[in-house]
């Protein structure tokens, strides 16, 4: 990707997340907070562990990181996540920064987590190398990013009603998005000093009462108010119709699947 390709993603995605800021933990959260355990387990923190939440968001990863005990940072590139992530947990500090320059000196963090945030990065390579630098030697880089798209049913509902009614190429997208092998990240990761690379699948569950907030969530991510008010309601149609075998016991069940990568600085 060359660098006006990588500006524009970065752009993009930057746009994206500020329209999510407000409604994220109402939306995504409620799949994307049942990865945190495994984030838990793979970084093997213990009290008192300096640990880097890289993508912070509005801050509930670092919430439950504190919760186990570790003295927790947090990173994103959008001031509205920072401010959202600071009013909800104002004992943990959160800074407003670019993965590509993290603003720490070298070799001071036990672990770096970073949870549905990799497959968004217009230069994976440069956050890697940045990470393996902020990290103490032996520490931990973990991160979450989506399984196959064949297993993501809230995606598959989504995307398939807009299928139906639009153009999917309108639709924002990372770089990476998709990209379930370990043969990609690996290279890159090894290059920045990362060693013993693991991808590992894990099963993850977004239950709901309704489906407002799947809509909410890939409404805000996708912009999609921008579109004609009919076309509007012809997705949101199509989605229920989509998740409707979903629907258990008077709610939605959602499964998806996640992707673990751990990795040691070395």
């Amino acid at each position: 990707m060359n660098k006006s390709d990588a500006d524009e993603v970065t752009q993009y995605e930057l746009e994206t997340w500020a329209r999510c800021a407000e409604d994220y933990l109402d939306t995504f959260a409620g799949l994307t907070s049942k990865a945190i355990p495994l984030l838990l387990e793979a970084a093997e923190i213990r009290p008192g562990s300096h640990v880097l939440d890289l993508g912070s968001g509005p801050g509930h990863v670092a919430g439950m990181f504190a919760q186990a005990g570790a003295v927790v940072t947090g990173v994103d590139f959008s001031p509205q996540m920072v401010k959202t992530a600071q009013s909800r947990h104002p004992h943990i500090m959160f800074r407003e920064a670019n993965a590509e320059q993290i603003p720490f000196d070298d070799a001071v963090f036990d672990a770096v987590v970073s949870n549905y945030v990799v497959h968004h990065l217009a230069r994976p390579e440069v956050v890697f190398r940045e990470i393996s630098r902020v990290l103490k030697p032996g520490g931990r880089f973990s991160f979450v990013v989506w399984g196959v798209p064949e297993k993501q049913s809230s995606v598959g509902a989504f995307f398939g009603a807009v299928e139906a009614h639009l153009e999917i190429a309108e639709l924002p997208h990372g770089p990476l998005f998709g990209i379930t092998e370990l043969s990609v990240y690996e290279p890159m990761l090894t290059q920045a000093g990362l060693e013993d690379c693991q991808l590992t699948t894990h099963d993850v569950t977004w239950e709901t009462e309704s489906l407002d907030p799947v809509l909410r969530g890939f409404w805000d991510w996708g912009n999609m108010a921008a579109l004609p008010s009919e076309i509007q309601e012809k997705i949101k149609e199509t989605t229920r119709e989509n998740a409707r075998p979903y629907r258990q016991d008077g709610r939605f069940v959602l499964p998806h699947t996640a992707l673990l990568g751990t990795t040691l600085r070395s």
